[in-house]
């Protein structure tokens, strides 16, 4: 069959859409122009110690070092977040891969960086969902800086519930699922993926193990970040499906 009458038959049966307002969109773009209008938050909303909207600094510290958000988790990325849990559409792991790569492509303070990972899924979870989200946007980054990407580095057991099931004290529990193999990272300054930074208890575990590792510097990159409690106008992750 000729590629055209392929591309032309994919098309057909899987037409693109915008992962945020579910619209057709064209076969070379990953969300509509009003959606990705809307979804993009400005680099200097974030926090870049913490990765918080509204900074939380002063109440906690975590192992990594910086952070980065594409996206506020709000009503405009929701929608596109839960397709992408759900394995409806993965176009939002990479229209943020995307943004977070130009940003830290342009970023002054972010230093070099010598590898990207993603935070890891159970592979009973990961054959369930047909693929771990964190990873999509980790090796969209990957590619697109030119950096060496690796999963053979961290893992997670398997737990009863997922993180988005949890209260903010069972998620804290829960990360002691996250482990590391024993593999030296002496001096590596690593680029960590995940889709959504909320308690930022994943991300620290982590962080945390990597640096056990010997890892110099560790880099939280989210797809997306939440506000405080106290500042959020739509639901937490906790209440996302």
């Amino acid at each position: 069959m000729d590629p055209k009458w392929k591309r032309s038959l994919f098309e057909v049966l899987w037409p693109n859409r915008c992962p945020g307002c579910n619209a057709l969109i064209g076969p070379d773009k990953v969300v509509c122009d009003a959606c990705g209008e809307h979804m993009i938050l400005e680099h200097d909303a974030v926090c870049r110690r913490c990765g918080k909207v509204g900074c939380i600094c002063a109440k906690r510290q975590f192992s990594y070092d910086r952070a980065l958000a594409a996206c506020a988790y709000d009503e405009d990325t929701i929608p596109a977040i839960i397709r992408m849990k759900q394995s409806q559409n993965t176009n939002f792991a990479a229209f943020t891969a995307r943004i977070l790569a130009d940003r830290l492509r342009h970023g002054i303070d972010f230093g070099e960086i010598d590898c990207v990972m993603p935070v890891p899924m159970h592979p009973s979870k990961e054959r369930l969902r047909g693929y771990n989200q964190a990873a999509l946007i980790a090796k969209e980054i990957a590619a697109l800086l030119e950096l060496p990407y690796r999963e053979d580095v961290l893992y997670k057991e398997k737990t009863g519930k997922a993180q988005h099931e949890l209260t903010a004290a069972e998620r804290a529990k829960n990360v002691d699922s996250f482990h590391i193999h024993d593999i030296d990272l002496s001096g590596q300054r690593i680029l960590l993926c995940d889709d959504v930074l909320t308690t930022g208890n994943t991300m620290d575990r982590c962080a945390f193990l990597l640096k056990q590792q010997g890892a110099a510097a560790v880099i939280a990159a989210a797809a997306a970040t939440t506000a405080p409690p106290d500042k959020r106008s739509s639901p937490s992750k906790e209440e996302t499906p």
